[in-house]
């Protein structure tokens, strides 16, 4: 098995306050399947639920997109490749080379001739047109690598004019084991650049996670206009968990649910609702399965599957509100199919062929045409540096005017230091703290507590002072 998954206010270019025009219903899931030798694709008709397996062969390690009437397999480790698959033929009509041991990781589409290509043996995202092949040049992250030269760049989603990189940041002379800070890259996708997300910062910055090891693809809530990402840490210890992420701000929000309550690693999310959604968990046992969660309360509801071992690699969710979820085990292989919300299996397994790996539908999933810069709501950035040795700089985001109080705590509640306090006009606003209290005496080490308030809006963060 290949290593993988592993400022002032910047509005984005809205150029509606809405999403787009509809897409069209879906009718057909794509099935990767493999038995970690060889590879496949089946579709399956999702009207009927009858499968067609084996249409086209495929990488055993692999990833997959729908785009523009096609359907684009990433093959990963030993293929190094984007395969094209026309969507009415099912044939494979081309194969991109992504360059030797690249082990190419997600595509993402910016134009119907432009795409980039992240590359875990590489700290140079490529950038491919999608038609023929070609590729104009490269993006380089080398900024943002660790020890080993490498950034570890793994899924990417579209938010208008800007990609979002997941930077998983392992050092692979350590056993992929997760570095000080994981990030998520933005890049400008017209001037195809990377954006700083911090310009008071030396050099370009890129979105620091509160977690480490963004394994899982970006999820979008539409309601608040937030990013999700499933983070999963040093695998076997239980300290990733799923993170909000401000694609207007370029700021992490913090944890939305850790993997302690989960129960387990985040081997994959998917986003239902406010109050109920989906996570792929492993546990210390390494039994994986689907469980809810709600996203108001950052608790785990319940199990959703759980059919043991290490046997539940995927999930994705239909534009019917079904939830597919693959079951690549040796003894009982194949889709299985439950209504999202109620939880009610409705079918499965469903025989692919080869064992499932990941499922795509046919229709885009990788891109957000617009947000309201406004419907974030009050945000306070991650302190950094976190821990602190002799300060540390972070920002609130105001989603409108009004009067606003930024504060510094002790463990005990005590208030130890006031930041900002008093009318606040709505964006980004920065600030510093010297580590020392509202007398001007130096805090002694441990752990503070950073907290914003806007009317009845209320958001903090932790922040560690070392000396």
């Amino acid at each position: 098995m290949s290593p993988r998954h592993a400022v002032p206010f910047l509005p984005l270019l809205a150029l509606t306050l809405g999403f787009g025009p509809a897409l069209a219903a879906q009718s057909r899931a794509f099935v990767l399947t493999s038995d970690v030798s060889n590879g496949s694709l089946s579709v399956v008709n999702l009207d009927t639920r009858a499968c067609t397996p084996d249409v086209q062969p495929a990488g055993a390690d692999a990833f997959e997109r729908w785009f523009d009437g096609n359907l684009y397999i990433v093959n990963r480790f030993g293929g190094d490749n984007i395969q094209v698959v026309d969507g009415t033929t099912l044939n494979t009509i081309h194969q991109w080379s992504t360059g030797n041991g690249s082990n190419p990781q997600d595509i993402c589409f910016v134009t119907p001739t432009k795409a980039y290509v992240t590359r875990y043996a590489s700290a140079d995202l490529l950038i491919l047109n999608p038609q023929d092949g070609t590729s104009p040049g490269t993006i380089s992250l080398a900024q943002f690598a660790d020890a080993d030269g490498l950034p570890e760049m793994a899924h990417m989603i579209r938010v208008d004019k800007y990609v979002f990189v997941a930077l998983q940041r392992l050092n692979e002379n350590a056993g992929f084991t997760p570095t000080d800070s994981s990030l998520v890259a933005v890049i400008d996708a017209v001037a195809d650049t990377v954006v700083d997300t911090d310009p008071l910062l030396p050099g370009k910055q890129a979105i620091r996670l509160e977690r480490k090891n963004p394994f899982t693809e970006f999820q979008f809530d539409r309601a608040t206009s937030r990013l999700l990402i499933g983070c999963a840490g040093a695998f076997g210890a239980l300290d990733g968990g799923i993170e909000w992420i401000d694609p207007v701000h370029f700021r992490s929000l913090g944890t939305a649910i850790s993997e302690s309550e989960l129960g387990g690693d985040v081997n994959g999310i998917v986003w239902h609702g406010p109050t109920h959604s989906y996570a792929i968990i492993n546990d210390l046992s390494f039994n994986t399965s689907v469980v809810s969660w709600d996203p108001s309360t950052g608790h785990k509801i319940a199990a959703v599957y759980a059919p043991g071992g290490y046997s539940v690699p995927y999930m994705a969710l239909d534009d019917r509100g079904e939830l597919y979820v693959c079951n690549n085990s040796s003894t009982d292989p194949g889709l299985h199919v439950f209504s999202a919300g109620p939880d009610v299996h409705l079918a499965g397994p469903i025989d692919t062929g080869l064992p499932p790996a990941a499922v795509a539908f046919d229709s885009r999933s990788d891109e957000i045409l617009a947000v309201a810069p406004s419907s974030a709501g009050l945000a306070l950035s991650a302190p950094a540096p976190n821990p602190a040795l002799h300060g540390t700089r972070l920002s609130f985001s105001a989603p409108r005017a009004g009067d606003a109080r930024v504060e510094v705590l002790d463990v005990s509640g005590r208030r130890v230091r006031l930041l900002f306090s008093g009318r606040a006009d709505a964006g980004m606003h920065e600030l510093s703290w010297d580590l020392h209290d509202d007398g001007g005496r130096a805090v002694s080490a441990g752990v503070y507590l950073v907290r914003a308030r806007l009317g009845g809006e209320t958001v903090s963060r932790r922040l560690s002072v070392v000396r």
